[in-house]
């Protein structure tokens, strides 16, 4: 038990800083094998030696050594500043990254559809009459598209489940159930 208050007597005088205390630490073994610590050396004990010596105050050299400390602990505070902003400005970009790569929610997905459906009605409609090659071709293309817009806003889950193939008079090839791949007439 002895030897334990002894390493935190030194432990603690190491913390508080031995040269605070303006003398010097002695330390000694007695007869029955007890080490020592103390400022005062002991009377008759031919085994003393100094730990820790006597450091005169020095009011220049304090300062010195504060003014050192302070520019450490300022260098020390800038570099956890730094530090703390590269890790924000990299959480940040990794966020950005996330929401760009996200993939896009149900509201999302039915307004870009919803936008794309307008904007090809609309650029039919400003097509002339030539490009569809009768009216009731242009009224069938136009028709189309409003009833998939129509069909988008009323059941979009429905409108995106069962996707629909249509360009007018164009028929795609495989789409015919009584067509055999492969075949030619």
């Amino acid at each position: 038990m002895n030897i334990l208050k002894t390493n935190m007597i030194v432990v603690l005088f190491i913390f508080l800083g031995v040269g605070a205390l303006n003398a010097d630490i002695y330390t000694w073994t007695d007869n029955k094998g007890i080490k020592h610590y103390s400022n005062v050396p002991p009377e008759g004990a031919t085994n003393t030696e100094v730990v820790f010596p006597e450091v005169q105050y020095d009011e220049s050299k304090d300062q010195q050594r504060f003014e050192m400390e302070q520019e450490e602990w300022q260098k020390l505070i800038n570099e956890i500043e730094e530090e703390d902003q590269r890790e924000q400005e990299e959480k940040k970009r990794q966020a950005e990254e996330a929401e760009r790569n996200r993939p896009p929610t149900q509201p999302e997905l039915i307004a870009a559809e919803k936008e794309r459906l307008e904007k090809k009605i609309a650029d039919l409609e400003a097509k002339p009459l030539d490009y569809f090659g009768s009216q009731r071709n242009k009224i069938v293309r136009l028709g189309y598209y409003h009833y998939r817009l129509e069909a988008l806003l009323q059941d979009p889950e429905k409108y995106f489940n069962s996707p629909e193939k249509f360009e007018g008079n164009v028929k795609y090839p495989n789409d015919d159930p009584t067509e055999s791949s492969g075949s030619e007439n």
